[in-house]
């Protein structure tokens, strides 16, 4: 906690927010929702950058913040935003998914494991699929981490595949890989459920299995309830802060100016510390849960899966040539 406190700290250093502003009527309000508990340290950046906004713009644009999925799961919230009832979200890759589907092919899974190869995928590919949020009528104005993902599992170890055959793994509600994995593997019933529904799932003993990265699973409570953690990175979690187009092209030019500015200065007042974080938070994991260490000859067996389903995935569901370039990114054999 202290060096969350200290996270904290920094980030409202760089955004020069000594102190709260003093309470005043807004001309300009952005409504904006998240999953993230307000003491995650999501949720504890969001406030800063929050405060920050109101504070150098005098209190005329303030970001009213829903924290800890009050305003529904992902996809209520990007309904929300189509319909104007929210102006911004901060969501993951998945909530990105629903306004634009290629946002997928930057985290395929058992092709982009590290987070320098979420770099190289991102700055080659993310201008296209800012293009396609945009085209959609929303605007990313900062892309951010989730965490690395691994298995975690209650009273069984997950080696290969096969490990997984009789057992209730979680697939997350408008997510294509999941279960496209699980019917490749066979003889596995997963569950699907939304982010908020993982822990009363987890308490009622429904679901065996999650992949989830360690900050998240930490921070949303689920750790106490599982008691394994694979070593093996299966793919990198991202998410973004997207605001609807017409939202923000009402803010007035000179507000706007200050809330871009501070967004840019929040972004890189975080950069690393996610990544930071959940590595740590990893590392907790490791002193609560057995390791299961995956060897090289089931890696490989993960590797042959995860092949064939991003095949059949590209055929229909993703773009196969964006998922092509990426494979080529990655040295891979592009999908025929």
């Amino acid at each position: 906690m202290k060096k969350l406190a200290r996270l904290v700290s920094a980030s409202a250093l760089a955004l020069g927010l000594a102190a709260p502003a003093t309470a005043a009527a807004a001309e300009h309000t952005l409504r904006l929702a998240t999953l993230a508990p307000k003491n995650s340290s999501w949720g504890k950046i969001y406030d800063v950058w929050s405060k920050a906004v109101t504070k150098k713009t005098d209190g005329r644009l303030e970001m009213q913040m829903f924290y800890n999925g009050v305003q529904g799961n992902e996809d209520a919230m990007v309904s929300k935003m189509r319909t104007g009832q929210l102006d911004g979200a901060a969501i993951t890759s998945l909530g990105l998914s629903l306004i634009h589907k290629s946002v997928l092919v930057l985290q395929l899974p058992g092709v982009v494991q590290t987070w320098d190869q979420l770099d190289q995928i991102r700055k080659e590919l993310g201008g296209e699929v800012d293009a396609g949020i945009r085209a959609a009528g929303f605007n990313v104005v900062g892309w951010g981490d989730v965490g690395l993902v691994r298995q975690f599992s209650k009273g069984f170890e997950v080696h290969v595949p096969a490990d997984v055959k009789g057992h209730h793994p979680a697939v997350w509600r408008n997510e294509p890989m999941g279960p496209a994995v699980y019917s490749t593997i066979g003889n596995v019933v997963p569950v699907p459920v939304d982010a908020m529904e993982v822990l009363p799932t987890l308490r009622s003993g429904s679901i065996d299995m999650i992949n989830a990265p360690a900050l998240a699973a930490e921070q949303l409570q689920w750790t106490p309830y599982l008691d394994h953690v694979t070593d093996q990175v299966t793919v990198t979690a991202v998410g973004g802060l997207v605001f609807r187009q017409d939202a923000l092209d009402k803010v007035p030019a000179d507000l706007k100016a200050t809330f871009e500015e501070l967004q840019k200065k929040a972004s890189a007042a975080q950069l690393g510390r996610i990544r930071k974080l959940d590595a740590e938070a990893y590392e907790r994991t490791t002193t609560k849960m057995k390791v299961v260490h995956i060897s090289d000859a089931e890696k490989e067996q993960w590797a042959d899966l995860l092949r064939k389903v991003v095949t059949r995935l590209a055929h229909g569901t993703y773009d196969k040539d964006l998922v092509n370039r990426v494979l080529k990114l990655r040295g891979h054999k592009p999908v025929e």
